[in-house]
């Protein structure tokens, strides 16, 4: 069931990158570029993290790392539709909370609400990103 949710959440950043790929972006206002290059790496990194800790309890090192280079390459991706700078930015942003987003969710206690309302937060976020206003 998790794996599921893993997926689509995986098929979401792609679908936003592609459709972000499509825009003229290059010359954006930098407050939109940081929101484009930081926040769906951070919540791809958060929900990545909590699903590996709830799939794999104990492996706390391991779903670290792996959340860690998923965020990072989230970073890299996104932050690639502008330049060098907010790539790296993004790749930190993303290293950042996949390296600690699997402590939270062993702090949290693996709890199904916490998960499902990261979701529920992911999915919000990234459904305002892509109708932002200031992309059309």
């Amino acid at each position: 069931m998790l794996w599921f949710l893993f997926a689509g959440n995986f098929g979401l950043i792609i679908m936003l990158y592609l459709y972000l790929a499509e825009k003229s972006l290059r010359h954006s206002p930098s407050f939109i570029i940081l929101n484009i290059a930081g926040t769906p790496p951070i919540f791809f990194a958060l929900c990545s993290g909590f699903l590996l800790t709830s799939m794999y309890p104990g492996f706390l090192l391991e779903t670290s790392m792996a959340a860690g280079v998923l965020g990072m390459g989230a970073g890299l991706l996104f932050g690639s539709l502008f330049h060098f700078h907010a790539a790296m930015a993004g790749a930190a942003y993303g290293l950042i909370a996949g390296m600690l987003s699997p402590v939270l969710g062993e702090l949290a206690g693996r709890s199904p609400m916490f998960l499902v309302f990261c979701q529920l937060l992911f999915f919000i976020v990234l459904f305002f990103l892509r109708f932002h206003p200031r992309l059309y």
